[in-house]
């Protein structure tokens, strides 16, 4: 199979604008042309892409999946030519951060780092547990965790407090049980949040479950649920909580900067830890 960049690019447009004539428009061709490049990349592949509707055209499944990989393509070749053409060539960073701390403390790290750092920066998000197995296999270069034993090789560590987070108003009463929203079992955040509640005799379900911070945050912002988060990177629009509010005082938690100590990056996040964590509450490896 061989598709030439015109006709994944023809392609591309005729499935975002569900027209031949109007892709034909943004592309500036005629239709006829339009319509050849479509029959062209169906021949290559061997079926039809589209189901001729009086309202337009509808991809088929066998279109949907072609696109997300025609995207890839192009965006692999638009971004080849750019780096070409600015002559300058950039350094690659693979960082695996969980997206609770990939909103509240990566920002103001990239923030200092600047656009001018001549690194491009691959941010991949997961649960701590998966990132350190990313990690041990080489597919990342530097790590932001929270784990439940401390991983030999830290660069850094720190101690952050846990605090409760809930929608503003949301008030839990006093005896009944506590609704949640966690991460899945093992998450360090969850098990903080149920020993505290056990501890204190509270009783307490899982009202929501996700794997991504989104979904964490949406059912407490709903007035769901709560939450534990590190103080000071709760999102806007939601509370901390004091602990004696019918909740239980929370633990701190353990933060792990491990990889390359050589990425610029590095540094600026163990800063951002440091000054997170309060004096007394991190240490760097020796």
């Amino acid at each position: 199979m061989d598709i030439e960049l015109r006709l994944l690019r023809s392609f591309v447009a005729i499935y975002e604008l569900g027209s031949l004539s109007r892709a034909a428009e943004k592309l500036r061709c005629t239709q006829a042309a339009m319509s050849m490049r479509l029959k062209l990349v169906e021949t290559e592949l061997g079926e039809a892409l589209f189901r001729r509707l009086p309202q337009g055209l509808e991809p088929t499944t066998r279109a949907a999946e072609f696109y997300a990989r025609a995207l890839g393509v192009l965006a692999a070749y638009d971004e080849m030519i750019s780096a070409t053409r600015s002559g300058k060539p950039r350094q690659r960073l693979r960082l695996g951060v969980p997206d609770d701390y990939a909103l509240g403390i990566l920002p103001r790290a990239l923030s200092r780092l600047g656009p001018d750092s001549g690194q491009e920066i691959e941010i991949v998000c997961d649960l701590s547990a998966s990132l350190a197995a990313r990690l041990q296999q080489k597919q990342l270069d530097l790590a932001l965790l929270t784990l439940a034993a401390r991983p030999a090789a830290a660069l850094f560590e720190a101690e952050l407090a846990l605090c409760w987070v809930r929608r503003p108003g949301f008030a839990p009463q006093p005896g009944a049980p506590l609704p949640l929203a966690a991460y899945p079992e093992g998450c360090v955040f969850r098990r903080a949040m149920t020993a505290a509640l056990d501890g204190a005799r509270r009783s307490w379900f899982i009202q929501a479950q996700s794997r991504t911070h989104a979904g964490v945050v949406a059912a407490v912002r709903s007035g769901l649920a709560v939450t534990s988060m590190a103080r000071g990177t709760a999102p806007a629009g939601l509370e901390e909580a004091a602990a004696g509010e019918s909740l239980p005082p929370l633990p701190d938690v353990p933060v792990y900067l491990l990889g390359d100590p050589r990425a610029r990056l590095a540094q600026l996040l163990q800063d951002e830890l440091a000054g997170l964590a309060g004096p007394g509450n991190w240490r760097r490896s020796a």
